[in-house]
């Protein structure tokens, strides 16, 4: 590699063409670019027109011996460097047509045949500069003089810098046109690199671009692929890579780079940046073109797939489910379409088997949707389930069962009943994500001619209104109960919203009004609201538990033969209790835990890894944030409170919040309508609300929450504490995948009886077999029964010499604890 200095004028010395390979993204610098580049160029100008020393530094240019070399021209292939070469190549152009309509014609073929093209020919073969195939035509208007007729980028670039020179010509000399040709050749000083035989281009031009900034992950992918394509490049590029681009464009393009990575990495995806995946999907193959064209058509295949999903039938059911799908996270959903798209065009999937996974998928996202799950991460699961279908095994089977345990938050249909009558559905993520759903809902009723409920003009409707006149009050208090109670649980809700185009008629007219609307309504679910007498609370839960068998019908359930009862995976009662805070009210860490059946420790990880509403007004018992364990400073603590004081919340002498303000888990848990609230414990100081917690601990629990939901981790941090107690180790993982050990100090020897991971708690026989008593199976034998006394825990006789697992939410079913904390305490008495 040899690296020097030049300017324009030098690097156009000669007979010399630059040529910007096939791979390389199209001319795409915006007005932005060009201003700051034009701003260089005049000041230079405006020295020299002053007399002093002008240069300016404007990057480096890597160029590689290109493939057309003849005697007489050299043939350079720009590696980087194309968007500012390209740049002063039409700022050249500019110079020379204005100068020809400004003073003199000569200056037209001066600067042809000295700068823009060799020989002065005007075959396009001896061009100085050769752009992408994209810019050709544009740029070839530019050089031969016709520039009105270019369009895009080049055309904007050509009459952006047109526009400048015009109106700076004369502004500080009558020299400034000849001083700014003086300061484009031969004033901005590049860094030439020329590479020699044995550099590889990729690698330099990755290091010159290692942030991503200027580059987008397509622009990475394509240029390594078709450097990986020396002879077959251009014609696997207009075959099959450049037809994709124009069909799908810039950014689906890039939908398409991200969905295939995700297809080949599964959930590892979201660790792995985009072109880096492609590289791997790349690396055993680069140095066979054939397959790496086979890579490409790949591509192009997959981009039909995509295409479907960008632009689905609507009047077939698969359409129907994509569109809908595509209003909730498109990004997330798209690999697991095209895959099981795929599959199907491949015929590795039926019709039947196509259809159902589709509807598994669209059921997971909804009924999370509605539930308000957030946990585990929608994406992460999708991921992981677009990397698992196969061809060797049924679809449907596959995502249900991938989807089905209780860990990835599918909600059963008895919890998607109460999640429709209790959620406050309107408050919920957008409105077109809303509008999908009642959308869904209203199709489910028999019409005589349909209606088109996507129109825009079709809007979300609350029965009951969202600011009620008094009359409504009066109404809802003839069925008794506080009107105003009833009106702040159930306006929101799925029982009490409809569609239609009469909103503005609607408003907050008394119901009698309403329903005379809604009857004339081509909307079936609204007719069949309107054969109500009268809508309040009964007719709202009455409403919401027909939809909710509507909706089950619509999206099935999961699997639930596996799944371990009274176990909640989601922190979604969590966000519920902070959404129900009352104004100028906090809690502590220790109540919350206590309302949502955890343990205080991971309840604060989850608070601190999640910005959550109202999570600024959870504190210790104490009325402050915890301490990590070490001295207060009542300064800080001031400055910390500060928000809370902002929002009512009165701070004593040392800046702590009082316990007037403080609400306990019994009472948040009454306004809740919790039926529990009178069995919740009153409020109390609780371990571990100042507890410093480890990077490895707080990383352990931060996926265990995920994963498991917070009585699995409360239940887990409550055994871990338990087992410190009697003198036993614990044990964190420093991996990236979080692991917690359960160990027993026996002399210089540890013992691991568990170890507990986001989604299951290991026990190594295959380990503990080499160790006295346990090498005895009868040791193990026993062990394993002791376990299998627990609800969940099913370890199979067979696994006595290998390493075995159960779930770790079985630790969270009622029972389950006591039994595992028994065989722990077995485990250390055996141990000796």
């Amino acid at each position: 590699m040899k690296a020097a200095p030049i300017t324009l004028g030098k690097l156009l010395k000669g007979e010399q063409q630059y040529a910007v390979p096939i791979y390389q993204r199209p001319y795409s610098w915006a007005e932005v670019h060009l201003e700051r580049l034009w701003r260089d160029i005049t000041r230079q100008a405006c020295i020299l027109g002053g007399g002093g020393k002008a240069g300016h530094f404007l990057g480096s240019i890597v160029l590689a011996p290109g493939a057309d070399s003849m005697p007489g021209r050299t043939q350079w292939v720009i590696v980087d460097g194309q968007q500012r070469l390209t740049t002063l190549f039409l700022m050249l152009c500019v110079i020379r047509d204005h100068r020809v309509a400004e003073e003199d014609p000569s200056h037209f073929t001066r600067l042809n045949n000295d700068f823009l093209i060799s020989l002065g020919s005007g075959d396009r073969s001896v061009y100085r500069l050769l752009p992408t195939r994209h810019d050709q035509e544009d740029f070839d208007s530019c050089v031969v003089g016709n520039p009105e007729e270019a369009r895009g980028n080049i055309g904007a670039a050509y009459r952006f810098l047109r526009r400048k020179l015009a109106r700076f010509d004369g502004l500080t000399s009558p020299d400034d046109v000849e001083y700014v040709e003086k300061a484009v050749l031969d004033l901005l000083d590049f860094v030439q690199i020329i590479l020699g035989p044995g550099d590889d281009a990729y690698q330099v031009f990755e290091s010159i671009n290692n942030t991503g900034a200027r580059l987008s992950q397509v622009d990475f992918i394509r240029n390594y692929v078709f450097m990986c394509l020396p002879r077959r490049g251009a014609e696997v590029y207009e075959k099959h890579w450049l037809p994709t681009q124009r069909r799908l464009g810039v950014k689906e393009f890039d939908r398409l780079m991200h969905a295939v990575h995700v297809i080949a990495h599964g959930e590892q995806a979201e660790d792995l940046v985009v072109y880096r995946g492609h590289q791997e999907l790349l690396e055993e193959v680069r140095q066979d073109e054939q397959k790496v064209e086979e890579y490409v058509r790949d591509l192009a295949r997959r981009g039909g797939y995509l295409g479907k999903i960008l632009r689905p039938d609507e009047k077939t059911a698969m359409g129907v489910s994509i569109t809908l799908l595509k209003e909730f996270t498109p990004a997330t959903v798209y690999p697991v379409i095209m895959r099981l798209l795929e599959l199907h065009d491949q015929g590795h999937a039926t019709d039947e088997e196509f259809h159902r996974a589709l509807q598994y998928v669209e059921s997971y996202v909804v009924r999370r949707f509605v539930a308000q799950v957030s946990a585990p991460s929608l994406a992460r699961v999708l991921h992981r389930l677009a990397g698992l279908l196969t061809e060797d095994r049924p679809v449907d089977e596959t995502v249900r069962e991938e989807l089905s345990p209780i860990q990835r938050g599918w909600p059963s249909d008895d919890e998607f009943r109460r999640h429709i009558a209790e959620r406050l559905f309107y408050k919920r993520g957008t409105h077109d994500q809303r509008k999908a759903v009642l959308v869904r809902l209203a199709d489910s009723y028999p019409v005589k001619e349909p209606i088109d409920l996507t129109d825009k003009g079709i809007t979300i409707e609350h029965i009951l209104p969202q600011n009620p006149t008094q009359d409504w009050f009066d109404e809802l208090r003839k069925a008794g109960g506080d009107p105003r109670a009833v009106h702040r649980r159930l306006v929101h809700t799925l029982g009490n919203l409809t569609l239609s185009g009469y909103n503005s008629e609607l408003s907050h007219e008394p119901f009698k009004k309403k329903k005379e609307i809604l009857q004339k309504s081509g909307i079936a679910m609204n007719q069949v609201v309107a054969e109500n007498e009268r809508w309040g609370e009964a007719e709202i839960l009455n409403r919401a538990a027909d939809l909710a068998e509507r909706a089950i019908k619509i999206w099935p359930g999961p699997d639930e033969s596996g799944w371990v009862r009274g176990v909640v995976p989601d922190w979604s009662s969590l966000t519920s209790a902070l959404a129900a805070l009352p104004p100028a009210r906090w809690i502590s860490y220790g109540d919350l835990a206590e309302l949502v059946g955890s343990h205080v420790l991971p309840v604060r990880v989850y608070l601190d890894s999640m910005n959550l509403p109202n999570g600024h007004r959870v504190l210790t018992a104490e009325g402050e944030p915890p301490s990590e364990g070490r001295a207060v400073n009542r300064a800080e603590l001031r400055l910390a409170m500060g928000a809370l004081e902002s929002e009512g919340v009165a701070l004593d002498e040392l800046g702590r919040a009082r316990s007037a303000h403080r609400i306990t888990a019994r009472e948040l848990a009454r306004l809740l309508g919790r039926e529990d609230a009178e069995k919740l414990n009153a409020a109390v100081s609780v371990r571990g609300e100042h507890q410093h917690i480890e990077d490895d601990q707080r990383r352990f629990f931060q996926q265990l929450g995920v994963e498991a939901g917070p009585q699995a981790a409360g239940a887990v941090q409550r055994l871990l504490e338990h087992w410190s107690s009697v003198g036993g180790e614990i044990r964190y993982g420093s991996g990236a995948s979080a692991s917690c050990a359960v160990v027993l100090k026996r002399g210089k020897e540890r013992l691991t009886a568990l170890r507990i991971r986001p989604e299951k708690v290991d026990v190594p026989f295959r380990v503990l077999m080499k160790r006295h008593p346990f090498n005895a199976l009868t040791v193990r034998e026993e062990f394993r029964e002791r376990l299998n006394g627990a609800p969940g825990v099913e370890i199979p006789a067979a696994d006595l010499d290998r390493q075995s697992s159960f779930p770790v939410v079985s630790l969270a079913a009622e029972g389950a604890w006591d039994v595992v904390v028994a065989c722990l305490d077995w485990f250390r008495v055996t141990a000796g």
